[in-house]
């Protein structure tokens, strides 16, 4: 993977029990989540995260339905979080 270490949106999977944890914050430190006593495994994609312009709320996307998905906080839209490549 090119993408830097601790991205917001990086999913990591235990490939014994299938639980996943998602990067809510990235920091500099080398993340390494462990499940079932094991490493667990970084994958390939992103979850989408959305930020309030007004009050900053932040938001991740774990699973989207088929219909148009269209947060909004504060009255307003929220925006999608860029993630440094």
């Amino acid at each position: 993977m090119d993408r830097p270490q601790n991205t917001i949106g990086q999913v990591y999977r235990c490939l014994i029990c299938g639980a996943e944890v998602t990067v809510i914050e990235g920091a500099r430190g080398k993340l390494a989540p462990r499940c079932c006593n094991e490493a667990m495994t970084l994958l390939p994609q992103l979850r989408r995260a959305y930020c309030c312009p007004v009050c900053g709320a932040e938001i991740i996307v774990v699973r989207q339905g088929p219909g148009l998905f269209a947060p909004q906080c504060c009255n307003e839209p929220m925006q999608i979080i860029k993630v440094a490549a």
